[in-house]
Formats: structure tokens, C-alpha cells, sequence
């Protein structure tokens, strides 16, 4: 997907223009919202579940990742009334690095309020070939056939904004790419009980 995004220019937005920006594409989406990760550790400050990860509180942050989200609940509600959906590739390394360990953890939450989530590693072959062909799976957001993000990250993986793109051979190839690189995943479920449950990060630290 990076050779599409390189074909062509995007829009740099701050971090605070992308996410509302994202949230008004959102109210005109006409098909499901299609979510990459690829990097295997972040940086999340203003998650108080991820910083109470990082400062070693591990069953803290499995409590607070447990609380009831009502407005995450309303926005999958919403893209369900749109006939949308959020649909994440969690591409993994394993073994699993902390930050993977915690976040999988926290995703389990999102996957029970209506977040539709598809794991995938490294080592597979739809990954290594798609690799091979068009570099390394960038962190994208594909909003239908409306847009398409590339998530930007300073270098401690910290959010700092996206590029957008609307041209519509960039964001019709994104989707079908990232289409095809999810019906090779495996579902949430299976990978979180073979992986994940139970686990937890030594010393519950980054």
C-alpha cells in the first residue's frame, strides 16, 4: 500500500484536524471502515488504561480497560446504523511484545462492544508476499470509498496526525489490499485464547 500512497499526495493534518476530520467522513461513509496496524509497540498517553500499563500497574489497567465504554458503544451503534462497521488487521510479531500483550487485551473489550478485529502475522504468507510487493503494511484508516488516512508517528510511536488521501485509485486499492490482507486473518477470538489469555507482560512494563 505504500507505493499507492507514494504515487500521490496527501493532506497533512495535525493530530487534533485528523481525528476531527476522521469523525466527519465518518457521518458520510458509504461501506465499512477498514483499520491497519502494523507497528508492534505504541505510545498512548491519555489511555488511562496504556499508562497505567506503562508504569508497571497491570491489573490496574486490565480494570480500567474493563469499565463500561458508553460513548465507544454509541459509535459502533452509529457506523451499524450507517452500515458500516470498524474493521481492524492487527498484524503481529510473536512471541508478542508488552505494549502487543497489553493492547490485545484491551482490544477484547472493544471486540465485545461491536469492534470487528482480524489477526495476522508476520510470518505468513499473504503478509510476506504482500511485503515483498509493496513494503512494509503502513497504519492506515480506509473510511469507505470516501478517504484514506496514513496515521503518523513520531519516533517514541507516539500519534502525531495523519496524511489524508482522496484521490480514488489510492483509496478503491487501499481498501481491496487491506480487504484481501483481512480475509487471510484470523479471527479475534481464536488468536486471543491461543496467545493471549492469561499472559502478561514481564514486570507488566513497556
Amino acid at each position: 500500500m505504500r507505493d499507492l500512497l507514494r504515487a500521490c499526495s496527501g493532506q497533512r493534518l495535525s493530530l487534533p484536524d485528523y481525528e476531527a476530520d476522521f469523525y466527519a467522513a465518518v457521518e458520510s461513509v458509504d461501506g465499512p471502515i477498514l483499520k491497519t496496524e502494523r507497528l508492534q509497540t505504541f505510545r498512548e498517553p491519555g489511555s488511562p488504561s496504556w499508562e497505567a500499563f506503562a508504569a508497571g500497574q497491570w491489573e490496574e489497567s486490565l480494570r480500567i480497560a474493563a469499565e463500561p465504554n458508553p460513548e465507544l458503544k454509541r459509535f459502533f451503534d452509529r457506523l451499524a446504523e450507517l452500515g458500516s462497521g470498524l474493521h481492524r488487521l492487527r498484524v503481529v510479531t510473536l512471541p508478542l511484545s508488552p505494549y502487543l500483550i497489553w493492547e490485545l487485551h484491551f482490544l477484547r473489550f472493544r471486540a465485545e462492544v461491536g469492534e470487528l478485529i482480524r489477526v495476522l502475522a508476520t510470518t505468513t504468507e499473504a503478509i510476506l508476499e504482500h511485503e515483498r510487493e509493496h513494503g512494509i503494511v503502513p497504519e492506515l484508516m480506509v473510511v469507505g470509498s470516501r478517504a484514506v488516512y496514513e496515521v503518523r508517528y513520531d519516533e517514541s510511536g507516539t500519534p502525531i496526525g495523519a496524511d489524508k488521501f482522496t484521490d480514488a485509485a489510492v483509496v478503491d486499492g487501499c481498501r481491496e489490499r487491506v480487504a484481501s490482507l483481512l480475509a487471510e486473518a484470523e479471527p479475534f477470538d481464536s488468536f486471543y485464547d491461543r496467545e493471549v489469555d492469561g499472559r502478561r507482560p514481564p514486570g507488566g512494563h513497556l
